[in-house]
This record gives structure tokens, sequence and C-alpha cells, in this order.
């Protein structure tokens, strides 16, 4: 499970080290260019080649800027529907009714940058549609500035001259900005959309309480020596307050530790925090007590396993639905993820994850009176 902050820090010490590449060559082809014969005519073609890649990595980024998708307004009366179908707790009896969760958001992303690519794009078009006829006039002034600016060439006895470069000049020009245009238009709808889906993620995660004392210490304990490995453990345990988020994230890891013990054991200190109200944490136990389940052998240790993998499913399917999908899903004996799969032909689990309807409800007999006496 990926990080929405490590994938942003990672992605800008990409930029920032491509910048700095950038910055580097762009400095050695000016000192380059300095100098004479060869080596100068080199730094020339390079700077010509940056400094057209820097203009088309622009117009790339502007053409390949990402759209931030319209959420459609709510349909009131769909809305009034749905909450009319669901029957009351009353109606059930008492019993917890299936809900959906939903995330509100406190922060939106800005999207001017959006609109200036629109009105840029739309103007470099049209622009350039209309002075298309003036691009060869341009690559032949350019070829002109070559050969009376660029003379690098200085032969004895002679008059210094630019050599190749009026010639190849105007050719590194369009390939660098054809290569520039492709790079960055490419790393835009690659590697920046995958930055910009990073960002809305951190913005709608939620980041959960601090955990009390004691969860925090079976924290420690699970990310300590003789704990779990990996890289979300060693990042919860570098954290002086680790929050109720990060305890999950911990249990997720540990699942595919084949550890149910501390799956469970990090789930009980986390009985009194606001976990309980996310259903990713019944799913995790659920998941944790169905390893257990596959892995006992007796009967005693079955019953308890099975017992315990039901209730956290239902209370996972009590808090949001969708979830069904999710614990039918790892209970495929041939799947990779099978760790409820001791509960694939449960009655009880099968009408929890609707494969199976749901018996009605047996009506009580009417009392039948004594006669009566004449």
């Amino acid at each position: 499970m990926g990080d929405g902050h490590d994938q942003a820090r990672a992605g800008l010490g990409e930029l920032a080290g491509f910048l700095l590449w950038g910055i580097g060559i762009s400095v050695g082809a000016m000192w380059l260019a300095t100098r004479d014969g060869a080596w100068g005519a080199v730094g020339v073609c390079v700077l010509i080649f940056l400094g057209s890649f820097a203009s088309g990595s622009l117009l790339g980024f502007i053409f390949g800027v990402p759209r931030t998708a319209a959420e459609p307004a709510p349909d009131v009366s769909a809305i009034l529907a749905a909450q009319a179908a669901v029957p009351s707790s009353s109606a059930t009896g008492g019993a917890p009714t299936t809900t959906t969760r939903t995330k509100k958001r406190l922060l939106q992303s800005n999207t001017n940058l959006e609109k200036i690519s629109d009105w840029l794009t739309t103007l470099l078009v049209g622009a350039g549609l209309v002075q298309l006829h003036a691009v060869d006039d341009a690559l032949y002034r350019f070829r002109l500035f070559l050969q009376s600016e660029a003379t690098v060439f200085h032969p004895v006895g002679g008059v210094a001259n630019a050599g190749l470069i009026p010639v190849i000049g105007p050719v590194i020009l369009i390939f660098g900005l054809a290569c520039g245009f492709l790079y960055m238009y490419l790393n835009t709808r690659l590697v920046l959309i995958r930055l910009f889906k990073s960002v809305e993620d951190i913005l709608q995660s939620e980041p959960g309480e601090v955990l009390p004392a004691e969860a925090r210490a079976q924290v420690n304990r699970e990310t300590g020596t003789g704990g779990a490995g990996g890289f979300i453990a060693r990042n919860i345990g570098s954290k002086s307050k680790p929050t109720t988020r990060d305890a999950l994230k911990l249990m997720f890891d540990l699942l595919y530790k084949e550890d149910p013990d501390a799956v469970i054991r990090l789930g009980g200190s986390l009985s009194q925090t606001s976990a309980v109200n996310d259903p990713d944490y019944w799913y995790y136990l659920a998941a944790a007590f169905g390893q257990k389940l596959n892995a006992a052998e007796t009967d005693a240790e079955r019953d308890s396993a099975r017992d315990n993998a039901l209730d956290c499913a239902r209370r996972a399917v009590a808090l949001d639905g969708e979830y069904r999908e999710l614990l039918w899903s790892i209970s495929d004996p041939e799947a990779y993820e099978d760790d409820l799969s001791g509960l694939r032909e449960n009655r009880d689990f099968l009408r929890l994850v609707g494969r199976l309807p749901v018996d009605p409800p047996v009506p009580a007999r009417a009392k039948r009176r004594p006669p009566t006496r004449k």
C-alpha cells in the first residue's frame, strides 16, 4: 500500500535532481562556449539544445497539465429516495443498518494552473497556425545570428568564423524543441499525474487521532527489535506520535508477515480508540482470525477463530457495505490472499457477504387458549 506523502516526496526529489543536473550541464556548456575551436563549438551547440529543450519542456507541460475531474452535483431526489428506502433501526429489530462512509474534504485543489494551461494552449495553437509561414524566416535569421556571433574558430592568419555551427544550429534547435516537448509532455501525463493523485489522497485522507500510551507501546513493540520489518514498520517506528491510521497500516503490513497474533495484539490495543469506527480495523482483524483458523490444530482453536472472524466481518460490513466484496475475495482458496478460505463454505459467512438469501424470520406461534368450561 503506497503512502501518498512518500510518493510526493519522491517525485519532488526527482524533479529537484533533474533541475540540478540541468543547471550543472548549462554551466559547463557556458564555460565550453568561451573556448576556441571544437570545444567552443560543442559548448555553443549544447547551449542551443538546452535552450530549445527548455522551451519545448514548457510547451509540453502546458499541453499536458492534467485536468481535475469535476464532481457532479448531487441528485437531491435520489438521495431522499435512498434515505426513505433505508429501514430504521426500530424496523429491523434494533439491528445495525449497513452504511457507506463518505469523506468530506476540508481543502480543495487550486485549478488556476489548469485554466492558464487551457488559455495558453488555445492561444499558442491559434497564433502558431497563423504565423506558421514565418518559421522559415525565423530559422534563417537564427542562422545569420550564429554566423556573426558564434565565431569560435580562429584560423592562423584568417578571419574568425563559426564553422558549421550556422548549418547545424537550426537542426539542433528543432531537435531540442521536439525532445523537450515529448519529454515533458510524457512526464506530465505519466509522472506528474501520479503526484497530483498523491496530493489528492493526502487531502482526502484522515490523519487519525494520536495513539494513547498503551497502544503506542504496543506499536513500538511490534516495530522494534524482533518486531515487523519493512519500510512501513520502520517509518511508523520512527514517529514520535503515531496515529490510528499508522497503526492500521501496521496491521495491514503484519498480515503479510503471516503473524496473525501480532495483528490481534495490536488490534486489542486499539479497541479503545477511534480505530473501531474504521471498517479497515475489523477487516484486518477478520483476516487475522482467518489466518488463525487456517492454522488451527484443535477443534477449540478452530471454533474460537471462526467465531471471532465472523464477528469482525459482521462489524466491518455494518460500517461499510462495500466490504462484503472484499471479504468474499479473500475467502477464495485459489487466490493469493486466502485469509478467510476457512469460511468459504460457512453459511453464516455466505449470508453476510450476500451469497445466500437471509432466512426469513420465523413467525411466532399464537398461544392456544385452554377451553373454557360452560
